[in-house]
């Protein structure tokens, strides 16, 4: 711009002379200068205009590379996150590390009824105990949850009845004593031909008569629970036996009512006991599932107070009327209960292993997936030495394998056993940086 400027200085000294010695010429002169003065003018804003297009372009390839490397350097951590979720193993150490692979495969799940249950006593092995016979308590020999067998006694009364049937027995017994010496006598008269045989007769049937009474007295002693010949053979005077409440099966005394010193009567239940080896689990089966539950079909039984325990058992009985307002209909299950974990009025619930209703799903070992922070994850083969972690949704768990819903496809090769070891290279892998040191 300044050459502009001195270049039209000079035109114009020039022009100057020219018009002093020439006045002629001056508008010719002017004219020209004019000329001149607008093709510079043109030049320089063209000029101009190239550079600031030049500049122009020169940024715009400055943003565009920034940008770029700004891209390569983005690219770069999203490989180094893409390869940081990559275990690379050659086949010598997986196979030392014990690492199996598998492709997933669809498999045949038949899902399991869940059904709310309470558990109740075995009703085929409990016994409520009562007095036979009208009596006061006088001794009582088990309290609340004592282990009995049967046959062992509980407790011990008096009763009047007891007295009337030991007198009874006593006079039987002298009268078959009697009629037996009687009997004696007469068989020796009669061998001796001092008496005639119609005495020996008369005296036999005073001695079946008198043994009658006896065994009646007898039979009396048993319906009291009192084996009378037992008693005599260890108790000597003429004290009568008391009446034992005795146990008709091996079992614990869950319930206690009795006192010692109170008047009794068969009417009221002195004992409860129950044995708590099995016990029965009633579960309400909903109407849509019973055709899928029969008589024998295996269950696992759960509480709330042993949750990591299940206690197997299977359907021993269906019930036969549908309630109408639950529209359930009770089911049986007989358990084992050897250890006493289970007691009777705990709810549970229960897994029924019920046939039909069969669909296909992928699954695999509990083994083969992992937890990372919330999610769950497995390594998938992409490589013959090349292992991929990828997150993976679970759903229902099959035994000790769980349902995959989101994340693995049929056929993938995955690791079923060993992901902890595949784990824990990965994580060695995150802890050294591109250049080999520690982070």
């Amino acid at each position: 711009m300044n050459g502009t400027k001195e270049l039209i200085r000079e035109i114009w000294s020039t022009i100057e002379d020219t018009t002093r010695r020439n006045k002629r010429t001056v508008l010719i002169s002017v004219g020209a200068l004019v000329l001149i003065v607008a093709a510079l003018s043109f030049y320089e804003l063209t000029a101009t205009k190239e550079r600031g297009e030049t500049n122009g372009k020169e940024a715009a390839r400055k943003e565009a590379d920034h940008n770029e490397g700004e891209h390569k350097v983005d690219g770069h951590k999203e490989d180094e996150h893409e390869e940081a979720a990559v275990v690379h193993l050659k086949k010598e150490a997986q196979k030392a590390s014990g690492i199996e692979v598998l492709a997933a495969a669809l498999e045949p799940f038949s899902a399991p009824i869940e059904a709310t249950a309470a558990i109740e006593l075995n009703g085929d092995r409990v016994a409520k105990i009562s007095a036979r016979t009208s009596g006061r308590l006088v001794k009582i020999a088990a309290s609340q949850g004592d282990a009995v067998k049967t046959g062992q006694a509980l407790a011990w009364f008096d009763s009047p009845e007891l007295g009337q049937a030991w007198a009874e027995y006593a006079k039987a017994k002298g009268r078959a004593e009697l009629a037996r010496k009687n009997l004696q006598r007469e068989v020796s008269l009669f061998e001796k031909k001092i008496s005639p045989e119609k005495d020996v007769i008369r005296a036999r049937q005073e001695l079946a008569e008198a043994e009658a009474d006896l065994a009646f007295a007898n039979e009396r002693f048993h319906l009291l629970g009192i084996d009378i010949e037992h008693y005599e053979n260890k108790q000597a005077g003429d004290q009568h036996p008391l009446i034992a409440v005795t146990s008709p099966i091996n079992g614990s005394v869950i319930e206690r009512t009795a006192t010692q010193g109170e008047v009794v009567n068969p009417d009221k239940t002195l004992f409860t006991v129950a044995d708590l080896s099995k016990l029965w689990v009633m579960i309400d089966i909903y109407e849509k599932d019973l055709g899928r539950v029969k008589p024998g079909t295996a269950v696992k039984v759960s509480t709330t107070a042993y949750a990591e325990k299940t206690f197997p058992g299977s359907i021993s009985y269906i019930g036969e009327v549908m309630d109408e307002k639950t529209r359930t209909v009770k089911a049986r299950v007989v358990v084992e209960n050897a250890n006493r974990l289970l007691k009777p009025g705990m709810f549970a619930t229960v897994l029924i292993e019920a046939g039909g209703g069969t669909e296909r799903l992928i699954a695999v070992p509990e083994e083969a997936v992992f937890l990372d922070g919330s999610k769950n994850y497995v390594f998938i083969q992409t490589a013959p030495d090349k292992f991929e972690m990828r997150e993976i949704a679970v759903g229902r768990t099959m035994g000790k394998r769980l349902e995959v819903i989101r994340g693995l496809a049929e056929g993938e090769a995955v690791a079923v056993t060993g992901a902890f070891i595949l784990k824990s290279e990965l994580k060695k892998g995150e802890l050294v940086d591109e250049h080999g040191h520690g982070k």
